[in-house]
């Protein structure tokens, strides 16, 4: 949530997204749910803890929460807050014949074993309860991650500059890491992937203590976190004269990425995006090289629902205003170099706007 925002807009804002479960509950045919995952808590109360639970049923909301965060919580959260306690799900639903849904993909087997002890009431498992909401990101939370892009961006403009012969990948992962720390990040969304001369064949290489040469291809996958917030673009280029083999690779892949964003629209699927990518690889017989997904969602957390990839269960999906996704199509000659061309890109009326436009990076 923006820092200029006040107390009561803030609270008004998590309001609306409560609403929004409570308007998911009768499609689940659910009276309630519980909520155990700190991402999904985060999302619908503004804070951040690594344990607690969200109770939701059709008319209210109940945070519970051990000891340490209970004051806290109680100062900030804009739903009552209560200690973690035996019977506290019972006291929240009481009657017999109520189904509560729970978190299959993040509630653990121990604690769904606790729940059943609790209950008067039946559990039922849902597939990720704050997975689709968080697909549609609202006005908030496009201001955020916009001013996480932002940061993104200065620290890659601040790494490039320090390229030169010598210095090595680690040198710059630190560099990165420091710089983005110094501005305000409260950390990186991922290891930054830093990777000269062959080790750019690795898609999720770690930075090494490879060190720059001449005539290098340099590939940079960088994101980091601010205001909960994660930022991932990715570039590939030369320091010095590029090969002509992995240029043609770098441009093929530039291309790629093209025809998919040119689908980026409300009502393409994310399989046709996939496809498209894919028809301009094909036509130049390169496809083999391509070992990943697309792209993915992404928001509070780095790789969020959907993974776009022709064939998956996201796969028929239609893309929806206010959905914010990356693409990133890559080619991989291994033992030689490999090129990759990632922006994040929000859904919009008419089509996409991107977070990364070329001439704020150079």
């Amino acid at each position: 949530m923006s820092e200029n925002c006040s107390r009561p807009e803030k609270i008004k804002c998590y309001e609306a997204r409560i609403a929004k479960l409570q308007e998911q509950l009768p499609l689940w045919r659910v009276d309630g749910v519980v909520i155990d995952d700190c991402i999904d808590i985060y999302y619908f109360t503004g804070l951040s803890l690594s344990l607690g639970r969200l109770l939701v049923d059709q008319n209210k909301a109940l945070l519970l929460v051990d000891g340490r965060y209970l004051q806290v919580c109680k100062e900030n959260c804009p739903f009552p807050v209560s200690l973690t306690s035996t019977g506290a799900v019972s006291s929240f639903y009481p009657k017999n014949e109520s189904v509560i849904g729970f978190d299959a993909e993040h509630t653990s087997y121990y604690q769904y074993e606790l729940l059943k002890k609790e209950g008067p009431f039946s559990l039922k498992p849902l597939e990720g309860i704050g997975k689709y909401l968080r697909l549609y990101k609202d006005h908030e939370e496009v201001e955020l991650m916009r001013k996480s892009a932002d940061l993104n961006i200065l620290g890659f403009k601040h790494i490039r500059c320090l390229l030169q012969v010598g210095v090595s990948e680690k040198d710059l992962a630190i560099e990165y890491e420091f710089f983005v720390k110094k501005k305000g990040a409260e950390g990186l969304a991922f290891e930054p992937i830093i990777a000269f001369g062959p080790n750019s064949a690795k898609p999720h290489h770690r930075a090494s203590n490879a060190k720059l040469e001449n005539n290098s291809i340099v590939l940079i996958d960088i994101g980091a976190t601010l205001c909960s917030y994660q930022s991932d673009m990715t570039r590939t280029f030369f320091f010095g004269k590029g090969d002509e083999e992995l240029q043609k690779i770098v441009d093929i892949v530039k291309k790629a990425q093209q025809a998919a964003l040119e689908l980026c629209k409300p009502g393409s699927t994310l399989g046709s995006l996939d496809i498209a990518a894919r028809e301009v690889m094909k036509k130049e017989g390169l496809e083999h090289l391509f070992v990943h997904s697309l792209g993915h969602g992404i928001g509070l957390e780095t790789h969020e629902f959907p993974r776009i990839r022709l064939g998956n269960e996201a796969s028929n999906m239609p893309l929806q205003e206010g959905m914010v996704v990356t693409i990133e199509p890559g080619l991989y000659i291994p033992g030689k170099g490999g090129a990759r061309h990632e922006d994040t890109v929000i859904i919009t009326k008419e089509g996409y706007q991107t977070f990364y436009h070329e001439d704020t990076l150079t």
